[in-house]
């Protein structure tokens, strides 16, 4: 998607609604399958979620202060170190 003129929040829109998408399909599996294990640590679920939610409302105060070209820079960099440790990374 960097090599197309998209703009950086329809960037993280499509990566986030994919994400919602693989944790629907996901999550209905972990519920089945580790439902009394999930109940165990609510607590920590709970913690992360809350995290999760700030996060994304930090995030986006972020980037409406980055420009474009230095938000394209920056996503090409962490793929770049995403993939050369995902090759030196056992």
């Amino acid at each position: 998607m960097l090599a197309f003129d998209v703009p950086k929040e329809a960037f993280v829109a499509t990566a986030t609604a994919i994400a919602l998408v693989v944790d629907g399909v996901r999550m209905p599996v972990y519920a089945i399958s580790e439902g009394r294990g999930l109940l165990a640590i609510w607590p920590q679920i709970a913690i992360a979620t809350a995290g999760v939610v700030i996060g994304t409302l930090l995030g986006k105060l972020i980037l409406g202060r980055i420009p474009q070209a230095i938000f394209k820079r920056i996503v090409s960099a962490l793929i770049f170190v995403l993939g050369v440790t995902m090759l030196f990374v056992p």
